[in-house]
């Protein structure tokens, strides 16, 4: 894995004249993410009343040079004993729009979803009945990539090598690859967002492949995942903002590093442009579907929502209905009140 991050490298740094490459101005920022979250869960025969998020997320980013960056995050929440994880520890090398080297910890090439994230979704609830990529904590693994993109974020490129523990083989890391294309706004830049709240019109199909090798005392075993996924947002009536949002996932592996078989979901959300007080109101509905590799019933989850949008993702209010019924046992039926500040 040295090799393959010092040719990457390598490669980035060529595609920079030298004379760009020079030290300063040097920067720091920093910031916080707060989501808070409770409300009752209805889990046949038990009910209860509970604080279902707890977040806090420090954020820290800086540069010595245009082209050379950092980015460290922690994290913090009540569903992890309240342990605080490094979520993000990279080290940004980006000389070029077309090649920049990331390496440390952060998302690899993965589904919109996964590269939103909680805090950048259009739904409350983060849509685990269908993502299955494997990660060491929050969607998050040790590697590298290198990515770039074209006409500032038409097209974008990762590829990326990663893995869950340290001392692992190259030929049992985690091998990924994501393409996204948009057709009418341009996406900037590593990450992604599930909604714009109307500030750009988004037509995006992208699509990932992840691979993993493990060898044990079972014998060789192999995980292949990619799922292709679509967003759509535009202003339509009255500057109203519509966004639709769908994916597909298959995973084939002979080991429990994530879901195995296929599921997908879809998600529509209404954004009224008229300000209702401080802030504006977005009703929002999403249908997930998994399918497990051996068939039988399907896991379903539906969420219901009603969002009220002050400040984009930086501080938005949520009601979340939330109701999943898995192949077996009881279904389990949330309502949750949330609230989201970032700074």
């Amino acid at each position: 894995m040295k090799i393959a991050v010092i040719c990457t490298v390598a490669l980035a740094a060529a595609a920079a004249p030298a004379a760009e490459l020079t030290l300063g101005p040097k920067t720091l920022s920093y910031g916080v993410g707060v989501r808070v979250g409770g409300g009752y869960v209805d889990t046949t025969p038990a009910q209860g009343v509970s604080v279902n998020t707890l977040d806090v997320r420090p954020y820290i980013a800086g540069q010595f040079a245009p082209w050379l960056k950092f980015a460290g995050n922690l994290d913090l929440n009540n569903a992890d004993g309240g342990t605080i994880r490094v979520l993000d520890a990279i080290a940004q090398f980006e000389p070029s729009e077309l090649f920049n080297v990331w390496m440390g910890r952060f998302l690899p090439p993965s589904d919109r979803a996964n590269l939103s994230g909680p805090y950048y979704q259009n739904a409350w609830n983060y849509p685990t009945t269908v993502n299955g990529y494997p990660s060491i904590y929050a969607g998050r693994a040790d590697g590298a990539a290198l990515w770039g993109q074209l006409n500032h974020g038409q097209l974008k490129y990762q590829a990326g090598v990663f893995t869950l523990d340290t001392a692992v083989p190259v030929g049992q890391a985690i091998y990924a690859g994501r393409v996204v294309f948009n057709f009418l706004d341009p996406e900037p830049g590593y990450y992604n967002s599930s909604t714009y709240y109307g500030s750009k019109d988004v037509l995006a199909l992208g699509g990932t492949i992840q691979y993993k090798k493990t060898i044990d005392t079972a014998g060789d075993k192999k995980m292949l995942g990619f799922n292709v996924d679509l967003l759509f947002e535009k202003k339509v009536i009255a500057a109203d903002v519509l966004t639709l949002e769908g994916a597909y996932y298959n995973f084939d592996q002979g080991n429990d590093l994530g879901k195995e078989g296929w599921s997908a979901f879809g998600l529509a959300s209404w954004l009224f442009a008229s300000k209702m007080g401080p802030g504006r109101v977005q009703p929002m509905v999403r249908y997930q579907h998994a399918v497990a590799a051996l068939g039988g019933d399907p896991t379903r989850t539906v969420d219901v929502g009603l969002n009220y949008i002050l400040d984009g993702h930086n501080a938005r209010i949520g009601l979340a209905v939330q109701n999943t019924n898995p192949p077996a046992g009881s279904s389990v039926t949330g309502v949750q009140l949330g609230i989201q500040f970032q700074e």
